[in-house]
């Protein structure tokens, strides 16, 4: 080094060198002196839980998509237990003339086979249904034979049309499709499963498809038709997303070890996550689903950080044995800090009550921790086992043209910030304004293609034939018998009445309609009976009985059959009459329709209930739609917390409100543009594309910081910051374009789902990766270029000495943190002994503080020259320059081995706009060393004039 030029110097005290965390320095030496121990603990833990990761199930609960302990989740469970299980399945029967002998025939075949499946507790159609008002104690058929004669078929479309009981819930108004109704037992999401319920059904109706038209619909199935797509996209999107990994880790480093070593190491995190779930007794679920190929790109980014510090300790000629360790040190606390942000964003989704999004909060957390020890340990220790020679090959090194390229944004980025400040905020207005036009929607139907099986049969069955859609409305009278009582079943008959007249609700059951049915009954058998004579002897027609409604007298007979035979109407009023259910059938999709519908019903109960009778709708129906709130706040939650925890992590991290705000903004950009794209594209907001924000909130951090640990690395020393903003885009930019490019076509690979949230899922995760790298390549260096970096990693590692406040004026009634601060503000620079500090006859814009050392100040040249000076820690020179950019009367050089600090006018703007408390004391102390210097001038000139 040339006498007079400082050297770049880490921006610490002699002999101290960086602090690069002592104890993971310890522990990056010994993993390179251990890395078989390392990788073979690595594989024996992939082993043991790999055991486990082979049992994981595929599950669709429409449970787990409902609030976690949640009272009406649990009233619903309780009034399952009691009215039995409203997950009533429909297989629907469209034909010309449903009547035809023939096609009757088929649907009484089909009812058997489907009643002999085992899960199935009966089926229900026009083939089996009994008639009570033909005979209370002993009801036959409504058709008596298969197949019908014509006059039965005849008989049969009369009563249809007189008892709703059953032309609302077995065939259409028009009567061209039948309903077979299909009870299941109250079985759980893995019964169902295991009984193979689903499949069974399904055989049966392709075997009968001609010429009648089959459709199947029901909540179980919709359940079982997702749990396949899941099962199969599964294992079709976690081999494409590997492949892509394979491609972009090909591309980054063109070596078999790039490629190879990665992914083994992603791998192995995945399998221990997967594990976990299994241990944890969790299966994958609709929240789940996603995390393998979700894990697997956001690893391959941590890994392509590691692969790229350590090539880049390749290219810079480190020694064979120091090539690990060099890139350790240099990865492990942005990999570290980024990997904290991503927990951050991942476990945000945990202040959610749904319990998918709970799960896949959670399980993304233990997925990330996983990920971080791999890449810090069994990744570099694979590397360190490699043989020296091949270690130490310069091959691999990530692309000179993209650096390049990434060099000439940074500098048209910093040429044209105000630029770009301006496009982004106005990317931000569009990105609201279309935000506002977002719906929230939490219909499981909507998860499916228009054209899927599942959506086409459902909407068939709901449009054409019966509503499918059930839902409950329970009445608790609050004491046995209050159900008995006429003036409580005239509301119910009323409540049916109003119910009838909502659109979209095509029947409902109670037990009005059981008592009505009854009352026919018994009329039938009443008529025919005793003979009435009037006064004059004639015999006269017998007055038709009055119905309960008109004579309550009537009805106690009823309730008395009714209570003899529990069993029969167990499914509408408990066995002591205290309690009763509707059960009501609809064809409404979309939360929206159904929750105005639940909303006019809860208003209509409210105005004519008393108090002492309340009604609760429940069912699977009302607690899904009830979740578009959650899915709301929790969205709310969720984004609240990861922006805030994230932003003073940055704030802690970078000591500086300011640059927190900085380093959170391009981040929070691309949510944005996230939310803008759904409002615009007219995207739902479910419970699938609720978890994109947080999520790619806490990956897409991961550049971020990455990009401002390289830029603190390039600022020390450096007093040009445009050039470090620029070395640092054209060095860490490089792995950050690799990683959100890896990012970018994980994501998108679920794009090809057909489940339709996930492929909204791959699409929007994919342009959030997209618009961050955006950001984080142009508007964080615009936003940085004017603005110094220091972190708390740097404030740490600086060592004044003892006592600074004491020994160096200009750091009197400071805090040794903020002394160090006021270092890392300023420039520290090191200065071998017998180097040239100051010339005489420079000019110079900077005064000197020594922290560390003793320098010695020479006046004259040649023969001529001497000492006048020895100046020590805490001692100030080169004044002049700072306050007048005057021309430097002496030469000042390094006795020793010196730090020195130098302060000029930059730094005195940026510690008064940053840090004012401390710049007051500074300037301060400045002013008595400059009055203390002027003082012991003017003593000295006095002193010469007077000898």
């Amino acid at each position: 080094m040339q006498a007079g030029v400082p050297k770049r110097t880490t921006g610490l005290a002699p002999g101290r060198g960086y602090n690069r965390a002592l104890l993971m320095d310890a522990f990056a030496r010994w993993l390179a002196r251990h890395p078989l121990a390392v990788v073979l603990a690595n594989l024996l833990v992939t082993a043991m839980l790999g055991f486990y990761a082979l049992q994981l199930r595929i599950e669709s609960s429409l449970e787990s998509m409902l609030p976690a302990g949640d009272p009406k989740v649990e009233y619903y469970a309780q009034t399952r237990a009691i009215f039995g299980s409203d997950d009533v399945a429909v297989v629907g029967v469209r034909a010309r003339d449903i009547f035809a002998p023939s096609t009757i025939a088929k649907i009484a075949r089909v009812t058997d086979e489907i009643a002999k499946v085992d899960g199935v507790e009966h089926v229900l159609s026009i083939a089996n249904a009994v008639d009570p008002a033909a005979d209370v104690l002993h009801p036959p058929r409504l058709l008596p034979r298969i197949p019908p004669e014509p006059e039965e078929v005849e008989a049969l479309k009369k009563k249809l049309v007189a008892t709703p009981l059953y032309g609302k819930n077995l065939v259409a108004d028009d009567f061209t499709g039948a309903a077979i109704n299909v009870f299941f037992k109250n079985l759980n999401d893995e019964q169902y499963l295991d009984l193979g319920v689903d499949r069974k059904i399904m055989d049966i109706l392709a075997a009968r498809q001609g010429p009648e038209a089959f459709f199947y619909t029901g909540a179980a199935h919709v359940k079982q038709a997702a749990v396949e797509l899941m099962r199969r996209d599964l294992v079709r999107f976690t081999p494409i997303a590997l492949v892509l990994v394979l491609i972009v880790l090909w591309f980054a480093f063109r070596t078999v070890r790039g490629v190879v070593l990665p992914v083994l190491t992603v791998g192995g995190a995945l399998v221990w996550t997967l594990g976990i779930i299994v241990l944890a007794g969790k299966t994958i679920t609709l929240g789940t689903f996603v995390l393998p190929p979700l894990l697997l790109v956001v690893g391959s980014s941590y890994a392509i950080h590691v692969m790229a510090r350590y090539y880049e300790q390749v290219a810079a000629g480190a020694p064979p044995d120091e090539i690990v360790v060099r890139a350790f040190a240099r990865v492990w606390l942005p990999l570290t800090i980024s990997a904290v942000t991503t927990v951050i964003g991942f476990g945000s989704l945990m202040v959610n009550r749904i319990t998918a999004i709970w799960d896949l909060g959670l399980f993304a957390v233990v997925g990330v921790v996983c990920l971080t020890v791999t890449c810090l340990t069994y990744l570099p220790a694979s590397l360190q086992l490699m043989p020296a020679r091949l270690r130490s090959a310069r091959s691999g090194k990530i692309s000179p043209a993209l650096s390049e390229n990434l060099r000439r944004l940074g500098e048209r980025a910093f040429a044209k910030r105000r630029e770009i400040l301006r496009g982004a905020a106005a990317l931000a207005l569009v990105a609201l304004a279309g935000a506002w036009r977002i719906r929230v929607d939490s219909d499981f139907l909507y998860y499916f293609e228009p054209s899927s099986e599942v959506r086409r049969a459902n909407e068939t069955i709901n449009q054409k034939i019966v509503g499918s859609n059930p839902f409950y409305i329970v009445i608790d009278g609050g004491a046995p018998g209050a159900l008995r009582r006429w003036e409580v079943l005239k509301l119910i008959k009323d409540l049916q009445g109003f119910l009838a007249r909502q659109p979209g609700i095509t029947s409902s059951i109670s037990v009005v309609d059981y008592l009505e049915v009854l009352e026919a009954g018994f009329n039938k058998q009443v008529e025919g009976g005793d003979l009435v004579i009037d006064e004059q002897g004639n015999l006269v027609p017998a007055e038709a009985p009055k119905p309960f409604w008109q004579d309550p007298k009537s009805l106690g007979p009823l309730l008395d059959t009714m209570m003899k035979s529990p069993e029969t109407f167990k499914s509408v009023v408990t066995k002591d009459f205290s309690r009763a259910s509707i059960l009501v059938r609809t064809n409404l999709s979309g939360s929206r329709r159904i929750e105005d519908t639940l909303d006019a019903i809860r208003r209509y109960v409210a105005d004519r209930f008393p108090a002492q009778i309340p009604v609760t709708l429940t069912g699977t129906l009302v607690l899904l739609t009830g979740t578009t709130s959650d899915i709301v706040a929790g969205q709310i939650k969720s984004l609240t917390l990861a922006l805030g925890i994230i932003f003073l992590v940055m704030t802690a991290m970078f000591l500086s409100v300011k640059i927190g705000f900085f380093a959170i903004l391009p981040n929070v950009l691309p949510i944005m543009i996230f939310f803008g794209v759904m409002g615009w594209l007219g995207i739902l907001l479910n419970l699938v594309t609720s978890l994109i924000a947080a999520i790619a909130l806490g990956i897409a951090v991961d550049s971020t910081i990455h990009y401002m640990a390289r830029l603190n690395l390039e600022l020390r020393g450096e007093t040009d910051q445009t050039a470090a903003l620029v070395r640092t885009l054209r060095t860490v930019g490089v792995p950050i374009v690799y990683t959100t490019i890896a990012l970018f076509l994980g994501f998108l690979t679920f794009a090809l789902s057909s489940f339709v949230p996930v492929q909204n899922f791959g699409i929007l995760a994919g342009v959030t990766m997209a618009t961050s790298l955006g950001a984080n390549l142009v508007l964080l260096p615009a936003l940085l270029a004017t603005t110094k970096i220091i972190t708390l990693w740097d404030l740490l590692g600086v060592r004044l000495g003892d006592d600074p406040a004491r020994t160096i004026p200009l750091f009197a009634g400071l805090r040794p943190s903020q002394a160090r601060i006021v270092v890392l503000m300023g420039e520290l620079k090191h200065f071998r002994p017998g180097e040239t500090i100051v010339r005489r006859g420079e000019r110079g814009d900077e005064m000197f503080v020594i922290i560390e050392g003793t320098t010695e100040v020479l006046a004259g040249d040649g023969s001529g020259r001497q000492r006048i000076n020895q100046l020590r820690r805490g001692d100030v020179f080169g004044e002049m320059g700072l306050v007048r950019r005057a021309e430097r009367t002496a030469d000042v050089v390094a006795a020793g081995a010196v730090d020195v600090l130098a302060l000029d006018e930059r730094f005195l703007r940026r510690i008064q706009n940053r840090y004012p408390r401390i710049a007051s004391k500074v300037f301060l102390n400045l002013t008595r060393i400059l009055s203390d210097h002027l003082q012991r001038t003017t003593e000295r000139f006095v002193a010469a004039r007077s000898a």
